[in-house]
């Protein structure tokens, strides 16, 4: 036992060992392992910080086309409250708001990068929607580069996810940025349908908003077509719609192009107006890039109309609005990557923290396993324990029975036997001549009465402990058994045998005959049958015996006597297996298959 204890001490601590030596998840293990996501838990103000955070992005969408500077603060502090929390869906709403932001900026680079983590994010939470938004923000940036092919697959890929999840108005913006697409290939016939299809989209669903960004595209078309009449229809319809609905943005980059068309039609006042218009909306919504343009068309249109000083004073403020331009644009992309990085650090962070609480969680589960192990082997030692001395106890008693078996069969036989024996030895010695008739009767009764008696009980002492057992073999018993069964002209019993060439150990034959011996004492008693047999058969690794007969079967099968229950206890100390078959008016047919060699 001082064994079994080592050995139980010494897995538990290889088991407390493996569990801290497990690497953690996340952990540089190979070029190609993937890392698992792990979702992290909100803080304790998540409801509270939720409601800002949509309250937030309310603000942004409704100042994207207003105040770039609100929309961006805005944008920021949704991104902020949701990096806080790591509410993957806030972050996605942040983005979408900051990608339309850089698009509308003509901030390619960053665009980019805010494309492919809205791709990545949306794809781990599956949120496909978002993946769209993403696969449409990428084409653009792959456009204003000009890398065509992969423009028009990205755009293709979002028109089709929009598509599946019915979301009619992103539908309709991705295809009239794949006609732009088409017609930056100047493939002007597919783009002229892709702009019409997107028109009636936005037709059907009464969108101003998009009527007016597909006219502005029809418009600059007809500009690259040199077209500038039509292209001025087009651009003053949109200006229009955009005025109706308030959309600043929408209006100002109209203005620019409408101003640039009319200094190619040299219609220079015009084109000064246009440009003064949208110079100071660009000044409102605070979009450099827009206040670039608008200052470049005035300073062409000026000189143009040879007003050369205020021609010079707006090419200065180009000069002075690039230099802000790049300025600004490097310091965007640095506050961008900069949240990005912060993001990521604080996505590392969190996840170090939810591996290390999943570690301790891991080693508390593996102690208590490492419990539950050493508990069901202390119960398997147990049970194997208490089978061997359950298996003691049966063979003791069964050794007991036989010497007891032994002692019944000598008393019956030297006692009893013998009793019976002298008595009749002195009824011999009765002179029947000097009895009357009557008297003559009685004595041949009670003479023949004490001589069955003392067959009854030499009979009686044979069977249970057999001198051919044990002298001759389990065949020799059986068939002098069958025999003595067989004076019995009520049943007739078989005896068959197959193998049996040499004998088996002890205690197999003493069982064997005994449980033979058992059931052929319910078939003279219970059976009502005329036939019986009794079949052993010895096989390579078994011993099958089969005691059958021709009866009424059992009446009620499940209902077992104590000579069935002295049967099954005899085949479980053989670890043998008994299969009991008996139909009403069929019969009874008992079949044991045993072992040849007994496992103690």
């Amino acid at each position: 036992m001082n064994q079994f204890y080592k050995l139980v001490l010494l897995f538990s601590l290889g088991c407390i060992l493996s569990a801290t030596q497990c690497t953690p998840i996340g952990q540089d293990e190979g070029a190609n392992r993937k890392v698992e996501v792990v979702e992290s838990k909100p803080q304790e103000d998540f409801a509270e910080d939720t409601l800002l955070i949509l309250k937030y992005h309310k603000l942004a969408s409704e100042y994207l086309f207003q105040d770039a500077e609100k929309s961006m603060f805005y944008s920021k502090n949704v991104l902020r409250l949701s990096q806080k929390h790591q509410w993957g869906k806030g972050k996605l709403l942040a983005y979408n708001l900051l990608s339309t932001y850089y698009l509308l900026d003509g901030s390619y680079d960053v665009l980019r990068e805010l494309s492919n983590e809205t791709i990545t994010l949306s794809k781990q939470l599956n949120l496909p929607m978002f993946t769209a938004h993403g696969k449409r923000f990428l084409g653009e940036s792959y456009s204003e580069y000009r890398q065509w092919d992969s423009s028009r697959i990205n755009y293709e890929h979002a028109v089709q996810i929009f598509t599946r999840l019915k979301a009619d108005s992103s539908l309709a913006l991705s295809i009239e940025n794949l006609g732009n697409c088409y017609r930056e290939k100047n493939m002007n016939d597919v783009a002229v349908k892709l702009y019409n299809q997107s028109y009636k989209m936005f037709d059907k669903m009464n969108s101003d908003w998009g009527r007016a960004t597909v006219l502005q595209s029809n418009g600059y078309m007809h500009v690259r077509l040199g077209n500038y009449a039509e292209a001025e229809t087009y651009f003053l319809k949109s200006i229009a719609l955009f005025q109706k609905i308030g959309n600043r943005y929408g209006e100002l980059n109209c203005l620019n192009d409408l101003s640039n068309i009319y200094y190619y039609q040299k219609k220079y006042d015009e084109s000064i107006q246009a440009g003064l218009r949208a110079l100071a909306y660009a000044k409102i919504y605070h979009s450099t890039q827009q206040t670039n343009w608008a200052l470049v068309t005035l300073s062409r249109s000026y000189k143009a109309k040879g007003m050369h000083d205020v021609a010079l004073d707006y090419s200065q403020a180009v000069n002075y609005v690039r230099r802000m331009v790049h300025d600004q644009t490097i310091k965007r992309q640095y506050t961008m990557y900069q949240l990005m990085y912060d993001n990521k650090l604080m996505d590392s962070e969190i996840q170090q923290k939810i591996i290390s609480e999943q570690r301790t969680v891991q080693r508390f589960l593996i102690g208590f396993s490492c419990l539950v192990i050493l508990f069901a082997i202390f119960l398997w030692f147990n049970n194997k324990k208490l089978r061997r001395k359950n298996a003691e106890i049966q063979a003791a008693l069964i050794e007991g029975q036989t010497i007891e078996r032994k002692r019944v069969a000598a008393e019956l036989h030297d006692h009893l036997g013998g009793t019976l024996a002298s008595l009749n030895w002195y009824l011999y010695g009765i002179d029947k001549k000097v009895l009357s008739e009557e008297e003559q009767k009685i004595y041949q009764s009670v003479h023949q009465m004490v001589g069955a008696a003392y067959k009854e009980v030499r009979s009686l002492s044979h069977n249970l402990m057999p001198a051919e057992l044990e002298e001759h073999g389990l065949i020799t018993a059986l068939q002098r058994l069958i025999s003595k069964l067989n004076e019995n002209k009520n049943i007739a019993f078989n005896f068959n045998q197959k193998g049996m060439n040499s004998r088996l150990n002890n205690k197999i034959e003493f069982e064997l005959y005994s449980i033979v011996l058992e059931l052929t004492n319910n078939i003279i008693k219970h059976s009502g049958a005329n036939e019986a047999s009794v079949d052993l058969t010895e096989n390579l690794k078994t011993i099958v015996l089969t005691v059958s007969d021709n009866g009424t079967g059992m009446i009620e099968p499940d209902r077992q006597g104590v000579g069935l229950r002295n049967i099954k206890s005899r085949v479980e100390s053989l670890h043998g297996k008994i299969q009991i078959h008996s139909e009403e008016q069929s019969g009874t047919r008992v079949a044991i298959e045993i072992p040849k060699v007994i496992i103690k």
